[in-house]
């Protein structure tokens, strides 16, 4: 906050006019001698105290390469904050001594306090931006794979103490509860908090060799989360916004250092970018269900279409490099998903003409990629092993489909098997549509019994990309005996919530494959649903619109090749 000096106070009427204001409430005298209605006077506290965070978001975009949104522009230099946001000029001090007594006062176990019972106490004095972190701990942290169950344990965790990253929970917790109440002053709060954690992020990067490793990690994934769930209808800023970040931060830190511990960390980031130039698809197509559009709106970037950071390919070929044997699938599978999701922008960025050499090529491309994939994933069913067990009747059913869930060595290689599972779904979803667009360039490369095999692979996938959810994500109504199934599967990915958004994006998907049961879609939808009532994760809310299309006008959106019937008389 910049303090700006003391401002007048009189009505807007006057100060035009440059009389003096008498300031008489509710209307001055000088508007009623003249029968005029006073206008009323300025908020004092906006005028002395400017908010500087939207400079500073700018700043630190446009130092990554971000473009800039319409919103970006939104608060202006003399944005008012809300007096409450007062609390964090102490930000010398961690979380509130008032925020932690809210977590070592509750006995029981899981999020909010505990999995499907009591909330956590209230202070109900709390500032607003104490209640912001606790909102974040009990909805972002608490119960969440990798992550303590209960609060008692949280309260061991050096990073939360961290008057460094007090800023960017409050940031995430006030954007979460503005979405969820329609709170317009918590998400001009909110930007406050970012701003400020940005600054405290930038001065943090002067100091490498002081810096500590999982505070800059937490930061940099709280920071991604802020983006996917303040965004609204943008199309690639939260992404891109997260991607260069995290690159910015890797590229002067991390990459430098290499330990061999790091190999993991580095690899899920590349994912989640590929994951996250998919995903940005959608937002950005009239038709965010298909992977060839319909109607042809070319898809423009500044860049080469679907491009990723320029450092991105250096990355694969480190790994490449570095990889120890236990790691090599993890390489061989991001090599694969990057192709294809540059074949994937390929599609999108120019129309294809049945017939014509570019879309034979472009059905071969996918070919191809589909068996490197089907033979990862046959080496890595015997290698990474995945255990499904079923317990009729005991879990809530729509919080665990059909009762049944998976049990894997650790979460990092429960994650990598989604992103297997989401790429090689929108593979056969590409080659079912090609197959009907496209008759005369697939007759003699999609044949009938790939037609099945693509039919029949997508219930597999789709169900097992549900099935894992429990894994990954904790329903609200999930409790403590339930999350004792689910943590079988040991830690392994680092941070819980950094899967959420590319869980979002794989639960869509799943949803909108062609030819699956429409309990398969109806179920996913409620997911979607479901974690924006929880998350106040507007990026859920925008996947579960794309979604609801097919939900709601079933067959829509999906070719006729790609239904069972046709496809065994073809």
């Amino acid at each position: 906050m910049v303090y700006c000096g003391k401002a007048s106070q009189g009505c807007q009427s006057c100060r035009t006019r440059r009389i003096k204001c008498d300031k008489v409430r509710p209307q001055c005298t000088q508007c009623m001698r003249v029968r005029k209605q006073c206008p009323g006077y300025r908020d004092q506290l906006s005028l002395m105290f400017r908010d500087e965070s939207t400079k500073v978001i700018q700043k630190a975009h446009a130092q990554w390469g971000v473009p800039e949104t319409p919103e970006s522009g939104e608060l202006s230099s003399s944005s008012p904050v809300p007096p409450s946001s007062s609390s964090t000029s102490g930000r010398s001090s961690s979380v509130s001594e008032a925020t932690m007594r809210l977590f070592t006062s509750s006995t029981a176990k899981g999020r909010r306090g505990a999995v499907g019972g009591e909330p956590l106490p209230k202070e109900i004095s709390a500032p607003v931006a104490d209640k912001a972190i606790q909102f974040y701990l009990e909805h972002y942290v608490l119960g969440l794979p990798d992550e303590p169950r209960a609060g008692q344990e949280l309260q061991g965790a050096r990073w939360v103490h961290s008057p460094k990253i007090r800023d960017i929970m409050a940031a995430v917790g006030l954007t979460g509860l503005s979405n969820l109440t329609g709170d317009k002053e918590m998400n001009t709060l909110s930007r406050h908090h970012y701003g400020l954690a940005l600054r405290t992020m930038a001065s943090s990067m002067g100091n490498i060799a002081g810096l500590d490793l999982e505070l800059v990690l937490r930061s940099v994934v709280m920071m991604a989360m802020y983006e996917v769930t303040r965004c609204r209808d943008e199309a690639v800023s939260p992404a891109r916004t997260h991607l260069m970040g995290a690159a910015a931060i890797l590229n002067s830190f991390l990459l430098p250092m290499a330990p061999a511990e790091w190999t993991r960390g580095l690899l899920q980031l590349c994912f989640s970018m590929v994951a996250s130039k998919q995903s940005s698809f959608q937002y950005l197509s009239p038709e965010p269900n298909v992977i060839i559009p319909t109607h042809f709106e070319p898809y423009c970037e500044t860049t080469v279409p679907g491009s990723l950071p320029e450092t991105f390919l250096g990355w694969i070929s480190i790994l490449d490099k570095t990889a120890t044997e236990p790691d090599r699938p993890s390489v061989e599978l991001l090599k694969v998903v990057t192709r294809f999701a540059a074949l994937s922008a390929l599609v999108r960025s120019q129309p294809l003409v049945d017939g014509h050499p570019k879309t034979s090529e472009v059905i071969q491309q996918a070919l191809a990629i589909n068996e490197h994939l089907e033979a990862w994933q046959a080496q890595q069913h015997r290698i990474w092993p995945v255990t499904e067990e079923h317990m009729a009747d005991f879990f809530p059913p729509d919080a665990v489909f059909e009762g049944c869930y998976h049990v894997y060595d650790d979460t990092y290689l429960a994650r990598l098997w989604n992103h297997y599972r989401w790429a090689h779904t929108l593979v056969h979803q590409l080659l079912l549509e090609s197959a009907d667009r496209f008759p005369a360039s697939a007759a003699p490369l999609v044949l009938p019994a790939q037609r099945r095999r693509s039919l029949d692979s997508l219930r597999r996938l789709t169900r097992d990309t549900l099935v894992s959810i429990p894994t990954h994500y904790r329903h609200p109504k999930l409790r403590p005996e339930h999350l004792d199934c689910f943590d079988r599967t040991k830690p392994g990915a680092g941070i819980g919530i950094a899967g959420i958004p590319t869980l979002m994006f794989e639960v869509k998907v799943a949803g909108s494959a062609p030819g699956i049961p429409d309990r398969y879609r109806a179920w996913a939808l409620g997911i979607l649903e479901t974690t924006y009532r929880d998350l106040g994760m507007f990026q859920a809310k925008a996947l579960a619109g794309f979604l609801r299309r097919m939900v709601v006008e079933p067959g829509s959106m999906t070719s006729p090749s790609c239904s069972p019937s046709s496809v065994g008389g073809g």
